[in-house]
């Protein structure tokens, strides 16, 4: 178990969505964080303008007695654009990114990388930390390609593979608030059949904390809710929010992406919540929560 006093954590990407909600909640629980911003400039002292495009990794430097960096940043999220733009987001998510985890290595610093399901076809489902990778888009070719350099050449490193990060707060870009907006667009159909294993920031959050506290390497999965679908999700969004809007339900094929999608791209967490003692709650605990 590692003592939180001893620990200098570095978020790469922290003015966004997932590594704006990292480096808060390390910060709450007492272990000394800094991180890096790109276009969004947040008021805190611990932070410093990062261009991963243009800036030389040894800016990173500035920051003295690291002991983690987790890199919480690395392009677009959105496959689509992915798909668009793949040299721009290779170099982004992959060639700089590699750079950043080389002088990790050399300085002996532990790396923490978000990883995702799209390392996976999404053919069977239930996908373990020893499953093999076989990704069918661009987004999961970059994020399989980080993976394996990873695992070839740091020593130190944490991978945690999530699916799509959901939340309730209103201005958050995630798919639960996506839904909603639909829904409020009077736009009531949605894809059954990409299955998925979606987790709530804040169980994130409590993931790369406990993996730091308990000092644990390699690979691990991690979700909130058991797998379901858009069409799922946007049923059970009205039934908690006592919404009166009929759902129906269309494939994935009639939504014309440009990117693949996996068709069941669920992810086994028993490692994880074996070692935490977690179960899995429904969507209905997580809305009364905030309530």
């Amino acid at each position: 178990m590692k003592k939180t006093n001893k620990l200098r954590v570095l978020v790469i990407g922290s003015s966004g969505f997932i590594g704006k909600n990292i480096f808060n909640y390390l910060n709450k629980n007492k272990i000394r964080v800094v991180g890096t911003f790109f276009k969004n400039k947040r008021k805190n002292a611990n932070l410093i303008k990062f261009n991963i495009l243009k800036d030389k990794v040894k800016k990173l430097e500035n920051f003295k007695n690291i002991s983690h960096v987790i890199i919480a940043s690395g392009g677009q999220k959105k496959l689509d654009d992915v798909e668009k733009n793949y040299n721009y987001e290779k170099e982004v998510g992959y060639n700089k990114i590699k750079k950043i985890l080389d002088w990790c290595n050399s300085q002996n610093i532990k790396i923490i990388y978000i990883s995702s399901d799209a390392v996976f076809d999404g053919k069977k489902g239930n996908y373990s930390e020893k499953s093999k990778t076989n990704p069918i888009n661009k987004y999961g070719k970059i994020k399989n390609l980080t993976e394996t350099y990873i695992k070839k050449k740091i020593n130190n490193y944490l991978i945690i593979r999530v699916s799509k990060v959901l939340s309730l707060k209103q201005n958050d870009n995630n798919i639960f608030n996506e839904i909603i907006v639909n829904l409020r667009n009077c736009k009531y159909k949605f894809a059954y059949d990409e299955i998925f294993t979606p987790i709530f920031i804040s169980d994130l959050c409590k993931g790369v904390y406990n993996l730091i506290k308990k000092d644990l390497n390699g690979i691990f999965h991690l979700k909130s809710l058991s797998k379901t679908s858009r069409y799922i999700l946007a049923k059970k969004i009205c039934k908690s929010l006592n919404l009166k809007n009929k759902i129906y339900k269309t494939s994935i094929r009639n939504l014309k992406l440009k990117a693949l999608r996996g068709i069941n791209l669920s992810l086994n967490t028993k490692k994880y919540d074996n070692i935490f003692n977690i179960s899995k709650k429904e969507l209905d605990f997580y809305i009364k929560r905030k309530k």
